[in-house]
This record gives structure tokens, sequence and C-alpha cells, in this order.
């Protein structure tokens, strides 16, 4: 590990164990321990029963074998339960731990829109993988690794005095084998931290892949993208095999030399007591008592090598996590330098005070310099394709900062967002209508008249009920979906509504319907898109030239301007288009 490695473990480790809930972990990592000394205290027994058994069977000593016998079955008998609770009680704090660290994780995900911004960063791949499998990981890792050093050390440290009381030489030589050992493992080995981390990467990068082939297994079918996604998912896979033949290459040179380096081991104790034996100075029984403590000390000295590729995953897991978690704190208190960040201040109205719009980088604007009031009866954002239409929406709704100027809005409970695809969970028709509503949402008469209102009035029937979990996405069109949404706007009476393309999966009369029912409730609505009858429902429009200018119309008698630069563009096209196979053809015939 290196010294960042062992600073992340300490980030990642310490909190849990100054958490609300050390008592608990405390009081099972202490029952861990007792059991574990019961455990050393058993062996240690054990050990000393042996070899009086086997100097009985070498003396022919009949009631001495009869009872180091039922000695030696009834500490097997006592050791069997201190066995069992002793690893059970290891799983239940992996288990506490677990559930306490991937908590404190979700609440700093979904805290911030650290979720959202996450998604463009390059440095954290698969933040779902890090908060599941390598928490897991990292910790049941975490009490199996330190119960197993404590458990090496206490068995080192108790038969250190059984083997030295039988021979000193023996001890030494113990001692000495192993140290040379690990440290010769440790040079070999030491690649094996970044290809596990290399490794759990391109894993979960696989996995996602083809989740994402999956969620997207429709467009794919109908644009027959089958070989892409094929093509994709081998690509994915060959970076999984690629990292894992280099973690099996170094494995194998471990082996090399840990096989050999293990079968001699047995040898030692029997080369250097046995000598003793023949000279009378020592009874059989040392033997087969200095062999189990040569055993339990080597094993414990050599910890290291028997549990080096659990050790190199576990700091390849420490890394993970304690990269995410540096950006999640990094994140979650990200501040952009002064004037580049656009001001939000709580209002009654939704006022852009001279506000400027650039891309997350700064390298570009979108708008510049936009001043309007959003008064009743609404406003439209219009304009082509990356003129900053959905940005404008995004600085409304706080996931967008990047500009400068001032924008004043309401209290977020007073506004309802919209966006082209809802957010459609895999709950039941109840919570998906009542969505974000938690308590206090409506009953079973007024969501089925809601949904009789937008058109959806079989859905109850359809999905089986209002309390049966569907996955909405699979089980609605899209169309469906946005009236869904609609059902929303209807049940939360929202004073303001911001839609991002929120109908275009629409026909003309239920986007009608849409806008008819915002009206009646009296909200003030800020949409974006280019609908060709969206603007007959607001009350002004601020069309986007796509260079940063803008300019405010009255709804009543707008006309697109944008459209026929779009037409000229394609006439353009359609011309080269003319003038490259003209040029084909007559090259054609100068070569005939």
């Amino acid at each position: 590990m290196t010294p960042s490695t062992f600073t992340r473990l300490w980030k990642v480790g310490k909190p849990f164990w100054t958490s609300e809930r050390r008592w608990t972990a405390l009081a099972y990592l202490i029952a861990v321990l007792v059991l574990l000394t019961a455990n050393a205290g058993v062996s240690v027994y054990v050990n000393m029963t042996a070899g009086r058994f086997m100097t009985a069977i070498e003396q022919r000593s009949v009631s001495d074998f009869y009872y180091y016998l039922a000695l030696y079955a009834g500490a097997l008998v006592v050791a069997t339960p201190i066995q069992v609770f002793y690893g059970y009680l290891r799983t239940r704090l992996a288990l506490v731990w677990r559930t306490w660290l991937a908590t404190s994780l979700f609440a700093g995900y979904f805290s911030n829109l650290v979720y959202f911004k996450l998604l463009g960063n390059k440095d954290i791949d698969n933040p779902d993988q890090r908060m599941t499998q390598d928490v897991d990981s990292f910790c049941n890792s975490s009490v199996g690794l330190f119960i197993s050093i404590l458990d090496a050390v206490v068995n080192v440290v108790t038969f250190i005095g059984v083997l030295w009381a039988i021979s000193p030489t023996l001890t030494y030589t113990v001692i000495g084998y192993s140290f040379v050992g690990s440290l010769i493992v440790v040079l070999i080995g030491r690649a094996l931290i970044g290809l596990n981390f290399m490794q759990m990467k391109t894993e979960a990068d696989l996995r996602f892949g083809l989740a994402e082939t999956r969620r997207e297994a429709e467009s794919i079918a109908f644009t027959r993208g089958e070989a892409i996604a094929r093509k994709q998912a081998e690509s994915r896979l060959k970076r999984v095999i690629d990292t894992l033949w280099s973690m099996a290459g170094v494995n194998r040179n471990i082996q090399f030399f840990t096989n050999g380096y293990n079968m001699m081991a047995p040898l030692i104790p029997a080369a250097i007591i046995a000598p003793l034996y023949f000279a009378g100075n020592v009874p059989f029984g040392h033997i087969t008592q200095a062999t189990m403590a040569f055993t339990i000390v080597f094993n414990g000295c050599t910890f290291m090598i028997a549990q080096f590729g659990g050790i190199s995953s576990y700091a390849a897991t420490i890394n993970r996590l304690g990269g995410f978690m540096e950006m999640l704190e990094k994140i979650g208190v990200e501040k952009l330098p002064e004037g580049k960040s656009v001001e939000v201040v709580e209002a009654d109205s939704i006022v852009f005070d001279h506000v400027t719009v650039s891309t997350p980088d700064h390298a570009r604007d979108l708008v510049v310099d936009l001043s309007i009031d959003v008064s009743r009866g609404g406003l439209l954002v219009t304009g082509p394709d990356g003129s900053g239409k959905s940005a404008l929406l995004r600085v409304i709704s706080g996931i967008w900062t990047a500009g400068r100027g001032r924008l004043m809005r309401p209290d977020f409970k007073r506004v309802m967002f919209l966006s082209q695809s809802p957010y459609l969970p895999s709950v039941t028709l109840r919570e998906a209508l009542s969505y974000p509503c938690i308590d206090n949402c409506a009953d079973d008469t007024r969501l089925a008249q809601v949904l009789e209102i937008v058109g959806l009035g079989q859905l109850i029937e359809r999905a089986g009920g209002l309390d049966v979990v569907q996955s909405w996405r699979d089980f609605l069109s899209a169309g469906e979906q946005q009236r869904l949404s609609m059902c929303r706007v209807i049940l939360a009476q929202p004073e303001f509504v911001v839609l991002d393309e929120a109908t275009n999966a629409l026909e003309g009369e239920n986007e009608k319907l849409l806008y008819g029912l915002l009206a009646g409730m009296g909200a003030t609505v800020v949409s974006a898109g280019n609908g060709p009858n969206l603007a007959r429902y607001h009350h002004k429009v601020v069309e986007l030239a796509g260079d940063g200018s803008w300019k405010v119309l009255p709804a009543k008698t707008y006309k697109p301007t944008f459209s026929f630069v779009k037409e000229d563009r394609i006439r353009l096209f359609a011309e080269r288009e003319t003038e490259n196979k003209s040029t084909e053809n007559n090259e054609g015939s100068h070569e005939r």
C-alpha cells in the first residue's frame, strides 16, 4: 500500500468508529475478540494434549491413551461453537458497518445535486458500484483482515513460547524463513494493487454497458444497431480479459515461489527436532507438538503471503472508495470563482437580471445578458438546437450555475419542473402519480378523477390497481408518460411550472389540455421548446439565436425566424449534394 492508500483507509474507516453506531460495533468487536482469545486458548490446550496423546501411543500406555483421547475429543467439541459464533459475529459486524457506510455515501451522493454533477466527471467511474459492491468488499475485507491479523498475532505470541520451550533454534528458523518469504512475495506481487483497481473498473464498465444496451433495447432494435452494440460489448470484455491476463501472470510468478516455499516448511520442524529425539533429549510427542506449533507460528508470520491477493484487492477498493468520498466532498462544497456563477435570490416571481449562461467549462456563452420578468401568463423559451433553451431552465432549477448575473425565483416548494422524459421509478401507480408527495397524498377517488381528466381513465385497470408495482418506462408510451406527469401537476397545484419540452410526445389536443389545465390553476408557466403551437399558450417569447443574442417578442404575434435559417441550410446541403454528384459523373465520363 502507498502512503495515500493508508490515508484513504483512515478517511473511509474512521467515521464509522466515531459515529452513533460505534457502541454497537464495539460490542460486536469485543465479542469477536473474546471468542478469538478463547479459540487461541483451546488451540494451545489441543496442542499440548495432542503431544501427550502421541507420547502415550509411542509408550504403549493404554490408560494414558484413552485419557488424552477423551480430553482431545472434549476440546474439539468445545472449539466448535466458539469457531461458529466467531465467524457469525464477524459477519454481523461487517453488515452493520456496510449499512452505515452505504447510507452515509447515499446522503452525500443525493445532496447538493452531487449525483447530477458527477455525470460529467471522468475521474469517478461507476459510482453505483462504488456505493454497493465496493462498500461490501471494503467492510468484509476490513473486518476479515483486521481479525485475521489479530488472530495471527495472538497465535504467534501464544505458540512462540511453546515453540521456544521445545527448541530455540526452531523458533529462530521459523521467524527468519517467514520474513524472507514475505519480502520476496511483496516484491513479486506489488503490481497486483494497480491491476485489481483496473479489474474493478473494467468489470463495472462491462456491466454498465450491457445494462445500457438493455435500457436502450428498443432504439437499438429500430436502427438494427446490434452489430455496434455487440462490438462495444466485445471491446469492454477484451479490456476485462486483458487485465485478468496480466493479473494471472503476476499470480503465476507468486505461485512459482510460494508452492516450493510452502512445501519446504513442514520439513523444517522434523529436520530440527528428529535428531533431538534420536539422541533421547525429547519424547516422541514433542515432534507432533513442535510440528503443530511451528505450523501455527509459520502461518501467522506468513500471513502476508497467504493473504497477498486479498490485501492487494483491498488496497484497490480503498483507493476507489477514498477517491469517491474525496470527490463527494469536493463537489458537495464546490463553489465557482467569483463572477463565474449565477447568483440566485429567493423572490415571489422568476426574474432574470442581466443573466449570462455559460457552458460548464466557461468556454462559450450560450445566452448573454438576459433581463426579463416572467409575469403571469408565462414565458416560452425557443430557438434552434444548441442555443441554450434547456440551459436557461436548468438555471431556474439550480442545476446549472455557470455564468453570471442574478436570478430571482420562488422557493422550490412553489415550483414544479417537468422534463421531456418524466422520472418514473418502478413503484406503485399511487406512488408514481403522487410523486414527489410522500405524506398526506390524494385519496383513491381523487387519483382516479385526475387520470380521467388527462385521458388515462383505464390505467388503473390496466395496471392491476393503484398499489401494484410496474416498470412504467416499459408499461407506458412516451405520450402516456407525459400525461402521467400532467397528473402530478394537477395533484400538486404549484404556483409556477417549468416545462422542458415536456409536451413533445403529446398530440395537439393533449398539449392544449395540459396548458388549459395550467391556466385554470392560475400557474405561471415557463416552457422550452419549438412546437408550432406552443407560443399561443404563453404571454411572452424569448427567441435565442444560438450565438448568445436573444430577443423578446409578444406571443400573440410571434413567428419563428430560426426555422428559415434551418430551411436555408437544408436547401444549401441539397444543392451541394447535387453538385458533388454532377462532378463525380463528369469525372467518370472523362475517365471513359
